[in-house]
């Protein structure tokens, strides 16, 4: 077996190839922040990005060469990279042509864009969880039926469309996911399980601020305004909870605000919750420690959910929905607490649980700062990505 250094040694240069040249989303955000770690171990790193992508020039300074994707299997062969790891990508044709070059590639499926014609895996009628493959079934949900700004207003995917899509990306030599559910849902859907390998995500350590007092009642949600993201629950909680001195910040903006604030007056509970809009990172830090709990009630199965991996740097636990990616980071009564999906009732039982047990707050939060420091850094994180690149570099030759 290689070295770390000899691992490194054989790969100096990565391309990265996403939708965006600019800090869009937590994709963006993940391929400037690894690439800069990629540096330290001495690895270069070019970044290919759409012409109709988002670009910003201080995001393009984390590489040392920015392209926008005109002719990709001539500019690939220019920048002669070692590896190709390989984000946001649209269409088939485009995806054949970066599958078709002779270097060693890798896809990370940060999303399930390509395994659910909706897009956000719960269903149009009902909004459940849906963790089934795609199939005739997804029509049956009117899940096909897309939202678009410009007229008509609506777009229809096909799920001949979608499979087509999934074939084209069956191409590349490895996928990169970051937590077992997506392994296995990717699996599901036909993608060889050999060449499917779990790199879970990371956040930066902090050290907590001794001076901010915990407030046993705060409860603390972060995150996108929208109907995945399972405010819902939480409001019916509260309503619900028996503490009626229990209080919730909302961090985070979407288009479904209005719909969130006209539910929490209808069900009573709107002056115990407040609507803080978006956050700096350092005072969504400071709110962390305040917070007796991170609630992440999502509908949505999360293909991670790093928000949580996030909160457990400060010792501070998290009560979840039994969902997706969320088994990756959080073990019920280790480090948070796991409710069935949907079950508002037993979101409110925990969050309960967790304002009448001090001790239990206080090993809970122990528990997810040891998790934190075994299983999320960004060095395991990066030591892991460069074996993976490395057994895929291998097995191509």
């Amino acid at each position: 077996m290689r070295t770390k250094e000899g691992l490194v040694a054989a790969i100096k240069h990565i391309l990265w190839i996403s939708d965006h040249g600019a800090p869009v989303g937590g994709c963006e955000r993940y391929v400037r922040e690894t690439a800069d770690l990629l540096r330290a171990e001495g690895i270069r790193s070019s970044l290919m990005y759409q012409v109709h992508g988002a670009l910003d020039a201080d995001y393009l300074k984390a590489f040392d060469g920015a392209y926008p994707c005109v002719d990709p299997e001539l500019q690939i062969q220019d920048i002669a990279p070692d590896f190709i790891y390989v984000h946001r990508l649209s269409g088939v044709e485009l995806t054949r042509k970066i599958t078709a070059v002779p270097i060693p590639k890798a896809r990370f499926f940060h999303d399930h864009k390509l395994f659910c014609l909706r897009e956000h895996k719960y269903t149009t009628l009902g909004h459940r969880t849906c963790t089934r493959p795609v199939g005739a079934h997804c029509y049956g949900c009117l899940g096909f039926v897309n939202r678009m700004e410009r007229w008509p207003g609506v777009r229809l995917h096909t799920l001949g469309a979608l499979r087509r899509e999934q074939r084209a990306n069956l191409a590349f030599d490895a996928f990169i996911l970051g937590s077992s559910y997506m392994r296995e849902h990717i699996v599901a859907h036909g993608f060889p399980a050999a060449r499917a390998h779990v790199v879970p995500l990371y956040a930066f350590p902090r050290s907590p601020d001794p001076s901010i007092v915990r407030d046993a009642r705060l409860f603390l949600i972060v995150g996108q305004l929208l109907r995945g993201k399972g405010l819902d629950y939480v409001f019916e909680a509260m309503r619900r909870c028996q503490h009626r001195d229990a209080r919730l910040l909302v961090v985070g903006s979407g288009r479904q605000e209005a719909m969130y604030r006209a539910l929490a007056r209808k069900l009573g509970v709107d002056a115990r919750i407040e609507f803080i809009g978006r956050m700096a990172s350092a005072e969504l830090e400071r709110m962390m420690q305040r917070a007796t709990c991170l609630l992440f009630p999502s509908r949505s199965p999360e293909t991670f959910g790093l928000v949580g991996v996030e909160a457990m740097r400060f010792a501070t636990p998290v009560i979840a929905m039994r969902v997706g990616g969320v088994t990756e980071w959080l073990e019920d009564g280790v480090n948070g607490l796991l409710v069935p999906p949907g079950d508002a009732q037993a979101l409110a039982e925990a969050m309960d649980r967790l304002m009448d047990d001090e001790q239990l707050r206080q090993r809970l939060g122990e528990g997810g700062i040891q998790r934190y420091r075994q299983r999320f850094t960004p060095q395991r994180h990066v030591r892991r990505l460069i074996e993976v690149f490395e057994q895929v570099t291998e097995a191509a030759c």
